[in-house]
């Protein structure tokens, strides 16, 4: 990981507060996550990354934040492509497709060649709203890869529908890394389980009308 001055300024938004795993207000926080490597918990190496809508400064791109973790430690990040469904992956080694920037309350998978644990610091923009596009030209299927604030009241996939509006939410899905599969949520008749979220993780929300969602907060 490379040297963070900026950590200083972190713990400054959260002054005052006890050091735990995650440390917040509402504006800011200091959590651990692991980013787990090839192996029983995770075959692939692959792990879905939420970081904070303002990040420290100097983590503005795909590349930056393969440095930020470790560049040794990293396969690639990528970013999912609401367009083709499909994903643009950034290597950071010779033949790699383009760098491409972070943006506030979009998620990224973050293949690992080891396991590291990341200190993710940052703050969050409570009125920052989330464009949830149902099917259309620029997202065929209507499926949105997004992040939440750390500070959301939203415990379950349940309570995410209940605070988009559950009319307008199909289903909410989880990246499950022992399968590389997903988990999904419908909160209707034959639904799988409601699940928890996790504030290091980020989730597909899959709808049916546009939403410009302010998720609600502590």
């Amino acid at each position: 990981m490379r040297h963070r001055p900026s950590v200083a300024v972190v713990w400054a938004l959260a002054a005052g507060l006890a050091v735990s795993a995650l440390v917040a207000s509402n504006m800011g926080f200091l959590v651990w996550r692991t980013l787990e490597g090839p192996g029983p918990n995770s075959p692939t190496g692959t792990n879905t990354l939420a970081l904070p809508y303002q990040r420290i400064p100097g983590l503005n791109n795909a590349s930056d934040l393969m440095t930020d973790i470790g560049l040794a430690n990293v396969g690639n990040v990528q970013r999912f492509l609401e367009a083709t469904t499909g994903l643009q992956v950034y290597t950071g080694r010779k033949a790699s497709g383009p760098d491409y920037p972070l943006a506030a309350g979009e998620c990224y998978f973050v293949r690992m060649n080891a396991t590291a644990n990341y200190l993710i610091g940052g703050s969050s923009a409570p009125g920052l709203a989330l464009s949830l596009d149902p099917p259309g030209p620029g997202n065929p299927s209507g499926t949105n890869f997004i992040v939440l604030p750390y500070h959301r009241t939203a415990a379950t996939a349940s309570q995410l529908m209940a605070d988009i509006g559950f009319a307008n939410v199909v289903n909410v899905q989880r990246f499950l890394a022992p399968t590389t599969g997903l988990q999904v949520y419908t909160g209707r008749k034959a639904s799988g389980p409601d699940f928890a979220l996790s504030p290091t993780e980020c989730y597909f929300v899959r709808m049916s009308a546009f939403v410009a969602y302010v998720p609600s907060h502590y």
